[in-house]
C-alpha cells in the first residue's frame, strides 16, 4: 500500500522558514530574504577591491607599454626628424665643379679639407681610378656615417636617414674612361625636380644659355645638359633631379624631397 503524505508532512520535511503561507495545498515561500539589503562580508569586498585595483594596474601598463609609447614615440621621432631638416641644407655646400675637374684626387682632397669639411672615404682599395667621397654634417662623425653607410641608406629609419642626408653629399671622380666628377645630394625643401634643378643650375654657376637640351629622360629624371668651359678644357655638364622615395625606400620621410646628380664630363 503506498505511503500518503499530508501537506503537514511535507512542511516538516522541508525548510519551514522558507514558507511564509499556505493555501490550501500550495505553499508559497517567504519572500522576507529577497528583501534584506544585499551586503559582501567586509573580507570580501577587500579581496574584490585588490582585484579591481590589480586590473586597472595591468590596464594602465599594457595601454601605456603599448599604445601610449607607441604615439610617444612616434611623437619623438617625428620632432627628431624636424629637427634634422633644420640644419645646413645640402646645396649650401656642395663644390663648384668647374673647380675641381682638372684637379688629381689629391688636388680634391685638399679643396675639401681646405673647405673645413669632415669626409668619409669609401672609394674601393682595389679601384684606383676612381674615387668616391661623403662629405658628412657637421653633427655626423666619421665612425657614425661608416656605420650607416655599412647598413645601406634604404635600411635606415627616417630619423637616421634624414641625420645622415641632410648637410652631406657624395663626391665620385671617375678616371677609367676620361675625366668625369658628379655630386649627388638630397633636397629637402624644393619639392619639385625642375625647381630642383635651377637651383642647382644657380648654385654650380652653369650658365642658363648653355642649355643645349631638358626635359625627362627615359628612368623619369627631370634633367638639363650644356656645356662650360673650364682651364681651356671643354665639359659637358648635366644635372638632373627625381623624388627621393624613387631611390630610397623609407618610411615617414619627406614626400617632396628630391634627389640631385650634378656631373661634369670633360671632353
Amino acid at each position: 500500500m503506498a505511503n500518503k503524505f499530508s501537506l503537514g508532512d511535507i512542511l516538516h520535511y522541508t525548510n519551514r522558514r522558507t514558507y511564509s503561507d499556505t493555501k490550501g495545498d500550495i505553499a508559497y515561500l517567504d519572500g522576507a530574504p529577497l528583501r534584506r539589503p544585499f551586503s559582501m562580508p567586509a573580507g570580501q569586498r577587500f579581496l574584490a577591491f585588490i582585484i579591481v585595483a590589480v586590473a586597472i594596474v595591468l590596464g594602465f601598463l599594457f595601454i601605456n607599454n603599448t599604445v601610449i609609447s607607441a604615439l610617444r614615440e612616434a611623437a619623438e621621432a617625428e620632432q627628431a626628424i624636424e629637427n634634422n631638416l633644420a640644419r645646413q641644407a645640402s646645396i649650401e655646400t656642395i663644390p663648384n665643379m668647374a673647380d675641381l675637374i682638372n684637379r688629381n684626387d689629391k688636388g680634391i682632397k685638399k679643396a675639401f679639407k681646405n673647405a673645413g669639411y669632415t669626409m668619409f672615404d669609401a672609394s674601393s682599395e682595389s679601384d684606383s681610378e676612381d674615387m668616391t667621397l661623403y662629405k658628412l654634417p657637421a653633427d655626423v662623425t666619421v665612425d657614425e656615417a661608416a656605420e650607416m653607410y655599412a647598413k645601406g641608406i634604404s635600411n635606415l629609419n627616417a630619423v637616421q636617414a634624414t641625420k645622415l642626408l641632410v648637410g652631406s653629399w657624395q663626391f665620385v671622380a671617375e678616371r677609367s674612361a676620361g675625366t668625369s666628377m658628379v655630386v649627388r645630394y638630397a633636397d629637402f625643401t624644393t619639392g619639385d625636380p625642375e625647381v630642383a634643378v635651377k637651383n642647382a643650375m644657380d648654385k654650380t654657376g652653369f650658365d642658363p644659355e648653355s642649355i643645349t637640351d631638358s626635359g625627362v629622360d627615359d628612368s623619369g629624371n627631370t634633367y638639363s645638359t650644356g656645356t662650360l668651359e673650364a682651364d681651356d678644357a671643354t665639359c659637358v655638364w648635366r644635372i638632373s633631379a627625381i623624388p627621393l622615395n624613387e631611390i630610397y625606400d623609407i618610411n615617414n620621410m619627406p614626400e617632396e624631397a628630391c634627389y640631385i646628380g650634378v656631373r661634369v664630363t670633360k671632353q
